[in-house]
C-alpha cells in the first residue's frame, strides 16, 4: 500500500530522474503510447473528478445552492468512502506540499472570522465552501496516483472547455447573443473558463514536435486552439485579456524565451488596430455604462474598508459592508446609486474579509506553489509531460492574474478548474520525489472515525439545509410574481423556518405582509412586517434597508392609530429605525426624507429642515428633497430662498430630459411644483 503511494507503477507513471515511462522522445511528440494512455480504464478518482469538471459548468456557472450542494455530497461521500478504505490498512501515506500548512491556516482563520462576523449565515456558507475546495484539493493529492489519470482529468477539462466555446460561438453567431456566456450566467467568467482550456492546448503544443506523426496530431489541437481564440473574442470581457495575457507570457516566455513578449506586443497592437467584438465592447462601454471604469475608485473604497478592519470583516461579509463605503458618480442622476457588493480584485477583498492575515496567508500559498511547481516543470523537461504541466500552470496564473481585476474566486466552475490543476501540479513533482511523502500509522482509529463522521453529517446537514432554504424562497417567489399571495407567504415562511439565519427570507416575509395589509386593511399584517424586519436586522445590522423598511411600517401603523399617545410612541419607534437605517447606510436621501418629515410633524422644523439639507448634500438632484425645502421657505416667508430652490429644481429636470431613466432614477426627478409656481410671485423685472 505504502509502495503504491510512493511510487506508482501504472503506465505512464514517472521515474525518479525525471523521465516519463512513456519513453516517448520529445522529437516524436506525443506518440501512440499516449493514445493507450488516454484510453486507459478511468479510475474511481478519475470518474470523480471528471464529474465535476462536467458538472461544475453545466449549471448557469455552478452559483445556484442546489447543484453546489450535489458537488458538496459528491466530495463528502468520498471523504467517507475514502476513509473506511484507509482504516483498514495498516499505514497510509498523504504526499508532502508546503502549500497544505498555509491551506489549513486560511481555512482556519476563515472560521475563526466567524466569531465576529456581523452576519453569521454568509459566512458560513463560505467557510464550508473553503473547506469543500480543501478537499477537492486532497482528492487530487491523495487520490491521482499516475501520469494516465493527469492525462485522462486533463483530457476531460479540455473537452468541456471545447464544448463551451463551441457552444459560445453558436451563441454569438447564429442566436442573437450580444456576448458569448456558453453555460455562465456571466460572460468574464465564461472567457477565463476559455483562456484555461486555451492554456491546456497551448501547453501541450509547446511540446509538440512539427514531425511525423505528431503533425496530424499538432493540427487538430491548433484547430481547437483556433475555436476557443473565437469564443474568447465573442466574450467581449475586458477582464479576461488579463487572464489571457498571464497565460500566453508564462508558457510563451517558458518555451521561447524573453523575445516572446514581441509577439505579445505585436498581438496587443493587431487587436487595438483591427475590428473585433472585443475591440468595440472597450471602446463603447463607458457610454453605455458610467461604472464601466470605475475600478479604482472602488478599489480605493476596498482599501478603506480594510484600514477601518484590519482583522477583517468576517468571511463572505464584504458586499455588507458596501452600503457605508459607497463613492460617488457625478454624471448620474443618483450619484451614491451604485454599492460595490465585488471588490473587482479577489486579494483585496480577501484583504477586507479576512484581514491583512488573510491576504497575507494567501500569498504565501500562492508563492510556495510557484516553487514547488517550477519543480514539475523541471523534472518532465521537455517531454509531453512538461508540456502538460505548462499548461495545467498557465491555468493557475490565469485565474490568479484574472481575480486581480474580477470576482473569478466566487465562480465554483473557475475554483473547480484551478483547484485541480494546481493539485495535478504538485502532485506530478511528488512522483519526480517519490519520497516525498509521510506515513501515517492507522490514521483512523474508531474515534477519529467518529469525528469525521461528525464532519461530514454536519457539513452535509448545513449544505442541504441552505439549499431547502432557497429552494422554497424559489417557489415563495414564483407564487408572488403570480399574484397569490398566501401561498407566496406560506413558501418564504418555510424558507424562513429552514433556514432562519438568512435575513433575506424574513424580508421576504414581510414584503408579502405588506402586500397583505393593502388588499386588506388588517393593521395586524403590519404587525408581522414589523417583526420580521426586526428579526432581520437582529441577523444583519449591516443592511441600511431592514431598519428603513421598519420604519415606514411604523409610519403606516402611527397613521392607523385613535390615540394620541399611541401615535407619538409609534413615531418615535419609526424616528428611532430612521436613525439606525442612517447609521447603517449615510448615503439614502429616502431615509432622511422620512424622518425629517417625522421631526416637522412632531413640532421640530429647525430639526426637520437639516435632514432634508443633509439629504441633498448626498444626493443633489433628490427633486423630492428640494420641493420640501422649498415649502418651507414659502411657509417661512422666505420667497427669495423659494424661488431659488423651484429654479433648481427645473434646472435639474432639463439637465436629465430625454434619458432613459429607472423607476428609481424618475423617483428623484418626478415632482410636481405647480403648486410651488402659483404660491411663489414672478420675480420683477429690473
Amino acid at each position: 500500500m505504502i509502495d503504491q503511494f510512493r511510487q506508482p507503477q501504472i503506465i505512464g507513471a514517472s521515474t525518479g530522474e525525471g523521465r516519463s515511462l512513456l519513453q516517448t522522445p520529445v522529437k516524436e511528440g506525443l506518440g501512440s503510447n499516449l493514445r493507450q494512455l488516454l484510453w486507459w480504464p478511468p479510475t474511481p478518482v478519475v470518474l470523480l473528478l471528471g464529474t465535476l469538471v462536467v458538472f461544475s459548468p453545466l449549471i448557469d456557472g455552478g452559483t445556484t445552492h442546489v447543484p453546489v450542494l450535489v458537488m458538496r455530497l459528491i466530495l463528502l461521500a468520498a471523504l467517507t468512502f475514502w476513509s473506511f478504505r484507509c482504516r483498514q490498512e495498516e499505514c497510509v501515506a498523504f504526499p508532502r506540499s508546503g502549500v497544505i500548512p498555509f491551506l489549513i491556516a486560511f481555512v482556519t482563520l476563515a472560521g475563526v472570522s466567524l466569531l465576529w462576523a456581523p452576519y453569521k449565515n454568509p459566512s458560513l456558507q463560505w467557510v464550508i465552501s473553503l473547506l469543500m475546495y480543501g478537499l477537492l484539493f486532497a482528492v487530487v493529492l491523495q487520490g491521482i496516483q499516475a501520469w494516465s489519470q493527469i492525462w485522462q482529468v486533463a483530457v476531460v477539462m479540455l473537452a468541456v472547455g471545447l464544448f463551451e466555446g463551441v457552444l459560445g460561438i453558436v451563441q454569438y453567431a447564429w442566436q442573437g447573443e450580444m456576448r458569448a456566456r456558453g453555460t455562465f450566467f456571466n460572460p468574464n467568467f465564461f472567457a477565463t473558463y476559455i483562456v484555461a482550456s486555451l492554456s491546456i492546448v497551448l501547453g501541450i503544443l509547446s511540446s509538440t514536435s512539427s514531425e511525423s506523426p505528431s503533425r496530424r496530431r499538432a493540427i487538430v489541437l491548433w484547430l481547437v486552439a483556433a475555436i476557443l481564440a473565437l469564443a474568447f473574442i465573442s466574450a467581449q470581457s475586458r477582464g479576461a485579456v488579463v487572464a489571457l495575457l498571464a497565460t500566453l507570457l508564462f508558457i510563451g516566455c517558458l518555451r521561447f524565451g524573453k523575445a516572446f513578449l514581441m509577439v505579445i506586443l505585436v498581438g496587443l497592437l493587431a487587436g487595438a488596430v483591427i475590428p473585433n467584438p472585443l475591440k468595440e465592447r472597450m471602446v463603447n462601454v463607458a457610454a453605455q455604462d458610467s461604472y464601466a471604469y470605475s475600478r479604482l475608485d472602488i478599489w480605493r473604497s476596498t482599501l478603506e474598508r480594510a484600514i477601518d478592519r484590519p482583522m477583517g470583516v468576517g468571511a463572505g461579509l464584504y458586499k455588507y459592508t458596501s452600503f457605508q463605503y459607497r463613492f460617488p458618480i457625478e454624471s448620474d442622476v443618483i450619484r451614491y446609486e451604485k454599492r460595490a457588493e465585488s471588490a473587482h480584485n479577489e486579494y483585496l477583498q480577501v484583504a477586507v474579509e479576512l484581514g491583512m492575515c488573510g491576504l497575507g496567508l494567501l500569498l504565501l500559498g500562492i508563492g510556495t506553489w510557484i516553487k514547488e511547481a517550477k519543480g514539475a516543470w523541471q523534472g518532465v523537461w521537455r517531454t509531453p509531460e512538461w508540456g502538460l504541466m505548462v499548461g495545467l500552470s498557465g491555468v493557475v496564473f490565469a485565474i490568479l492574474a484574472h481575480a486581480t481585476v474580477d470576482s473569478v474566486f466566487h465562480e465554483p466552475a473557475l475554483m473547480t478548474v484551478l483547484v485541480l490543476s494546481g493539485g495535478l501540479v504538485i502532485k506530478a513533482r511528488s512522483f519526480q520525489s517519490p519520497s516525498s511523502s509521510w506515513t501515517v500509522s492507522r490514521p483512523f482509529t474508531a474515534w477519529r472515525m467518529t469525528a469525521v463522521l461528525m464532519l461530514v453529517m454536519t457539513l452535509a446537514a448545513l449544505s442541504i439545509q441552505f439549499a431547502a432554504g432557497w429552494y422554497a424562497h424559489g417557489r415563495g417567489q414564483v407564487e408572488f410574481q403570480a399574484g397569490r399571495l398566501d401561498q407566496a407567504l406560506e413558501w418564504f415562511r418555510l424558507a424562513g423556518r429552514v433556514d432562519a439565519g438568512t435575513t433575506g427570507y424574513h424580508d421576504d416575509v414581510a414584503q408579502v405582509s405588506l402586500q397583505l395589509f393593502r388588499r386588506s386593511g388588517d393593521p395586524q399584517w403590519l404587525v408581522t412586517a414589523a417583526e420580521e424586519e426586526e428579526l432581520a436586522i437582529a441577523l444583519n445590522p449591516m443592511d441600511g434597508r431592514f431598519p428603513y423598511r421598519l420604519g415606514t411600517i411604523y409610519d403606516a401603523l402611527a397613521a392607523r392609530v385613535a390615540t394620541r399617545s399611541e401615535r407619538d410612541r409609534l413615531q418615535a419607534l419609526a424616528a428611532d429605525a430612521y436613525q439606525q437605517a442612517i447609521k447603517a447606510d449615510p448615503y439614502a436621501p429616502m431615509t432622511f426624507l422620512a424622518l425629517a418629515r417625522i421631526r416637522l410633524s412632531d413640532g421640530h422644523p429647525e430639526e426637520g429642515r437639516s435632514w432634508v439639507e443633509r439629504a441633498l448634500e448626498v444626493e443633489p438632484h433628490f427633486l423630492p428633497g428640494r420641493a420640501l425645502l422649498a415649502e418651507l421657505d414659502l411657509k417661512a416667508g422666505k420667497l427669495d430662498a423659494g424661488r431659488l430652490q423651484l429654479k433648481e429644481i427645473e434646472t435639474i429636470q432639463k439637465k436629465f430630459y430625454g434619458h432613459t431613466l429607472s423607476d428609481t432614477e424618475r423617483q428623484f426627478l418626478d415632482v410636481n411644483v405647480r403648486s410651488l409656481k402659483q404660491q411663489i410671485a414672478p420675480e420683477p423685472t429690473p
